[in-house]
């Protein structure tokens, strides 16, 4: 072969890779933000990524200039040594809106993922469908991404990065994501953005005020991590990624096994201390799970949303655990239409990548009340219990304090056949409260009484004891009770006792 021709070949790889051009380049960096490639080199492994694709571009005659690698760099290669595939979509062609092309290349590495096995990820920062490539007769054909999207669900983790302005199309690959993280300032998401809620309903709205990156962290859930940078998201991937096999037929990685900050003596006194007794006090349920597992390390599962609940991946000993934990801090730790769906999704990606899970049980019942009502609390609350009673992963479920009705029951209480469960002495199990029963029972009698303040203090007491932990464990209704600072060693049993039952394979999809 010819020196010119491969000297041919060089030229027009190194024009595709200008993509948009330097000036378009400098542009983005004065916004703090990285090419659709300098993404790409900071989250894989150094000289790792391998790109297909470089020479496409738009075949509309007014694009086609204008389009290098039509606008999405696309390609393999490994995180922390293990294989993932890739999309990123480059603003500074044609303003990241996806052609024709680009969706043929999204679709061959989609299809690589499934059939390698390997996790996909998609980094955006895209308008919708180009309307010269999309309009009238021809949209009949787009839309292949979201059959794609649920033939890897449950099948290969799955993750969305919302890195600009990301209304229409690439919102809806984020809502079929398995873990979707959103950089705060920069991002947004939504159904449409303000042109085309201005042109359908007449309505003048900001792109913050449809999906900014603190709105659909905080209100309405559909983020599962908020960025505080670019680089910050993209950590966050790699983190989410080092806790999941990379397909469902492998079990968890193993990492280096670390030390826990109970291990140390000021550790030991907090987790000894850090739960009080009197169940009206508040403690941080997210500092007592940094207590027990290995470094202290957490990466929280939308922190920000429904946070009367604790969702978290961690290691105890280097192995994946997922805990779901109450937290009394927010509304004493009761469960409402919030908690109850961010923790079903979250108990469905554990077990559909057989990942244990351990269940911190604090909660005072479901919310009730009209406004919860309103938000169709009694199907959520069953689906969620159906979650539960199907998941097959080992669970260990310990109760920290209150276990009340229908919440002790959906945090894998004793009919959900955990593997172990225990609780803490300050543990308490009962159908609505001693409180709540003590007057629903003997209400009208404390009222008629001489001493009605006696005669409740004595009715509660009672009550108290019946409920204790010990008078659980003396009826073997628990396992167990435990001092807290033996709550990993009960976690590391379990790891241990069911090593042999956590066999790979498809389990289920994970719904939006």
């Amino acid at each position: 072969m010819e020196d010119s021709t491969i000297e041919t070949l060089d030229e027009i790889r190194d024009n595709s890779r200008l993509m948009g051009g330097q000036e378009k380049i400098d542009r983005l960096h004065q916004q703090n933000k990285m090419t659709a490639r300098e993404r790409i080199t900071f989250l894989f492994d150094e000289n790792s990524f391998q790109e297909i694709g470089l020479l496409g571009r738009s075949q509309h005659s007014d694009l086609r200039e204008r389009t290098p690698a039509d606008g999405l760099v696309a390609g393999w290669g490994t995180i922390d040594g293990r294989i993932a595939y890739v999309t990123s979509e480059d603003f500074t062609v044609v303003a990241g809106t996806r052609g024709r092309v680009g969706e043929l290349k999204s679709a061959r590495i989609r299809e690589l993922a499934y059939l390698h096995k390997a996790p996909y990820i998609a980094l955006m920062e895209a308008g919708a469908g180009r309307f010269q490539e999309a309009n009238g007769a021809m949209a009949a054909g787009i839309g292949n991404r979201f059959r794609e999207h649920y033939k890897l669900s449950g099948r290969v983790p799955v993750v969305a990065a919302i890195m600009g302005a990301c209304f229409g199309g690439p919102s809806f690959t984020a809502a079929q994501s398995d873990f979707v993280t959103i950089v705060k300032d920069t991002g947004f998401m939504g159904m449409s953005g303000p042109p085309v809620v201005k042109v359908g309903i007449g309505l003048d709205v900001t792109a913050k005020e449809i999906g900014g990156a603190e709105k659909v962290a905080k209100e309405t859930g559909q983020v599962d991590y908020l960025a505080e940078s670019e680089e910050d998201c993209l950590n966050s991937i790699r983190q989410f990624l080092s806790y999941f096999p990379s397909n469902c037929d492998e079990l968890p990685p193993r990492s280096e096994p670390k030390s826990a900050p109970m291990d140390t003596p000021e550790g030991l006194k907090r987790i000894t201390t850090i739960v009080p007794e009197n169940h009206r006090r508040a403690y941080d349920m997210e500092e007592l799970i940094r207590l027990f597992v290995d470094a202290g390390e957490i990466l929280h599962y939308k922190e920000h949303y429904g946070r009367n609940m604790v969702n978290a991946w961690a290691r105890i000993d280097g192995e994946t655990v997922g805990i779901v934990g109450n937290h009394p801090k927010h509304m004493a730790g009761a469960m409402d239409d919030k908690a109850t769906r961010k923790t079903r999704k979250f108990i469905e990606l554990c077990d559909a990548y057989h990942i244990p899970m351990v269940f911190l049980t604090d909660c005072p019942g479901f919310i009730v009340g009209p406004e919860v009502e309103s938000q169709g609390m009694v199907p959520l609350a069953a689906r969620f219990l159906n979650t539960v009673v199907e998941t097959t992963v080992p669970i260990t479920t310990i109760i920290v304090r209150k276990a009340i009705g229908l919440a002790y029951i959906a945090m894998a209480g004793k009919t959900m056949e955990p593997d172990t469960i225990v609780s803490y002495p300050t543990g308490q199990f009962d159908m609505m409260g001693p409180a709540a029963g003590v007057e629903l029972t003997y209400g009208k009698k404390i009222a008629a009484a001489e001493d009605p303040a006696a005669l409740r203090a004595e009715y509660y007491e009672k009550a108290v004891e019946a409920a204790s932990a010990y008078r659980a464990a003396d009826m073997a209704l628990i396992d167990d009770v435990i001092k807290p600072c033996e709550t990993r060693d009960v976690i590391r049993s379990v790891l241990y006792r069911t090593r042999t039952r956590r066999v790979p394979g498809f389990k289920h999809r994970i719904d939006p």
